[in-house]
Formats: structure tokens, C-alpha cells, sequence
């Protein structure tokens, strides 16, 4: 029978942790899962973690590539041998919530949409924490189009970065039109494939009351990259200059205010992370380069003399 919902998974070297997010997908309730993991060729005992997992439950599937192909490459391939009618991205350091993605999926055929996202929260494995939704509770329901997602896919927006969201795709509408993810960046990906599944004129859904995703902090040490916010930056911009969004103005405008946001968060950053004075004034200098980095200093200095 085929499952109604396939978990995608790319597996690197997280044999201490992904138990926990290979359970929280089994665990979930009300519809037929199956997940397909792929070993990206993991240096660690992430094959053998899998492998026993599989041999206990036969609704994971393990794929163990001979080459390391990235998270991109790694979902790409668990996304070609995915037999579910809806594909759901877990990260193998993140969690899914209980009985959170037959909501998805009903609200998402209720309204013959194509991609359907709920709510985050986060997860701090140091502290053993987690926080609240970041979405208000019983928001509405809403249907999101390209300039919608766009506006509210950057940092220090007036809802939380829609880039973030971790949305259920129709893998019918994916195969249909040829989609995948890029994998010539590893920073910003989630947000290219939906701009991306969005063009070709995918049916974009916001359930904001369906709270579905475990986000692990990368405080907690268990993700090991670190964000590449200047080519966020560059492709961000690329994007804005190239046909079709370069004749839209409305999203032409929300592409450059997401790369103006990301420069101030990735100064925000660099500055917070800077370990003595020289390394600050170096941030300092770097934030002359651009309008938003005078802004945001602009805005340090008025903070630093109120003081």
C-alpha cells in the first residue's frame, strides 16, 4: 500500500542524535509514514544506527550513497525514491511533532494545496529547553502567494521568517514539474525550492495553528556548519535581477529587503561572535559597505550614546 506521507532525511555523521528524529517520525499518528534516509556517505556509525533502526521497522528505508552529495543532493535522492503521496524535510538533528502532519495533510486536501506549513519551535540540547510556538495561537489559515512568501521569508520581520518553516510538499507536484533542490548552495536551500515551487504556480498553504516542527539550536552543538549569510546575500540578490521577479516590482522589492536582512543579521552575528575589540571594529568597517550596514550602525551608535 502506498504510504500516504514520505519523511525525507539526509543522514552525515549524526549517529549520536538521530534516533530521536527517526522516533518522532514513526511516532506521528493518523496516516500511513514511511521514511527514507540517506546515508550521505557518513564517516561516523550513522549507517549502522539506520540500518538497525530498519531492521526493527521496515517503514525506514535506508540509502547508503558511496559519495557525500550534501543535504541538497542527499534529499534529492531520498525525494526520487520516496513512494508517499506528500514528502516532509526532517533535518536529522530536529524533531517532528506528535500527530502534527495528518493536520497538515488534511488541511492541505481540504484545500488542494500543493506545499502546507505549520508552526516551529525550538529545541536548546544544552539546556534542555524548548520555547513556545512563534506563531500566535488560533491564527487563521491562510494561502500564501510568491510576493507573500517572499516579504516574510527574512530575519526581524513582523511574523518569524517564513524561510525557517518546514513545509509538507505534494510530491506529485514536484515530480510533475521537474523540482528539486539546488545543490550548489547549502545555506538557504529551503527557501530557493519553495521560490522556486511557487513559479511554476504551486498553491502555497499557512496553517499557523498546527504546531509541527522541532527545531534543534545550533547552540546545542549537535549541527556542525556554519550559516554562509554572505551567498544567502549574493543569491538572494541574483534572484531579484533574473526573470521573472525582476519585472515584479512587489517581489523584486521583498527580495532586496530580505538581502538588506540578512546583512544586518549576519552583522548582528559577527558582531555578537567577535572575541576582542579588533575583531569588532573589523565588523564595524565590514557594515560601511552597504546602506543596511550604515543603518545598523547607525543604530549601535545611537544605542552605545543613549546609553
Amino acid at each position: 500500500m502506498q504510504p500516504k506521507l514520505s519523511v525525507i532525511l539526509a543522514a552525515y555523521n549524526c549517529a549520536d542524535f538521530v534516533e530521536r528524529s527517526i522516533g518522532s517520525a514513526l511516532n506521528q499518528q493518523g496516516l500511513s509514514v514511511e521514511i527514507v534516509a540517506v546515508n550521505d556517505c557518513s564517516t561516523d556509525a550513522t549507517l549502522d544506527v539506520l540500518q538497525a533502526i530498519a531492521r526493527k521497522d521496515p517503514r525506514l528505508r535506508v540509502i547508503d550513497s558511496k559519495e557525500n552529495l550534501g543535504p541538497s543532493g542527499a534529499r534529492n535522492l531520498a525525494f526520487d525514491h520516496a513512494a508517499g503521496e506528500w514528502g516532509a524535510v526532517l533535518d536529522a538533528d530536529d524533531a517532528l511533532e506528535p500527530g502534527a502532519l495528518s493536520r497538515l495533510v488534511q488541511i492541505a486536501e481540504d484545500r488542494d494545496a500543493d506545499i502546507v506549513a505549520g508552526s516551529i519551535r525550538f529545541f536548546s540540547h544544552q539546556r534542555q529547553e524548548i520555547s513556545g510556538p512563534v506563531f500566535q495561537e488560533n491564527a487563521p489559515i491562510t494561502t500564501l502567494s510568491l510576493g507573500d512568501f517572499v516579504e516574510a521569508a527574512r530575519p526581524a520581520n513582523r511574523e518569524p521568517d517564513y524561510g525557517l518553516l518546514k513545509p509538507l510538499f505534494r510530491i506529485a507536484f514536484l515530480n510533475d514539474n521537474g523540482l528539486r533542490y539546488r545543490t550548489d548552495i547549502r545555506h538557504g536551500e529551503d527557501f530557493h525550492f519553495i521560490i522556486d515551487a511557487l513559479s511554476k504556480g504551486a498553491e502555497y498553504v499557512l496553517a499557523r495553528e498546527v504546531l509541527s516542527y522541532i527545531y534543534t539550536t545550533r547552540d546545542s552543538g549537535l549541527s556542525r556548519t556554519r550559516v554562509d549569510y554572505s551567498r544567502m546575500i549574493a543569491e538572494t540578490e541574483k534572484l531579484s535581477r533574473r526573470a521573472p521577479f525582476a519585472s515584479n516590482p512587489a517581489v523584486a522589492g521583498a527580495l532586496t529587503r530580505r538581502a538588506d536582512a540578512l546583512r544586518t543579521h549576519e552583522l548582528n552575528v559577527l558582531y555578537g561572535d567577535a572575541p576582542n575589540l579588533s575583531s569588532k571594529l573589523g565588523v564595524l568597517a565590514k557594515s560601511l559597505k552597504s546602506s543596511a550596514g550604515q543603518h545598523w550602525l547607525k543604530t549601535k551608535i545611537v544605542k552605545y550614546v543613549g546609553r
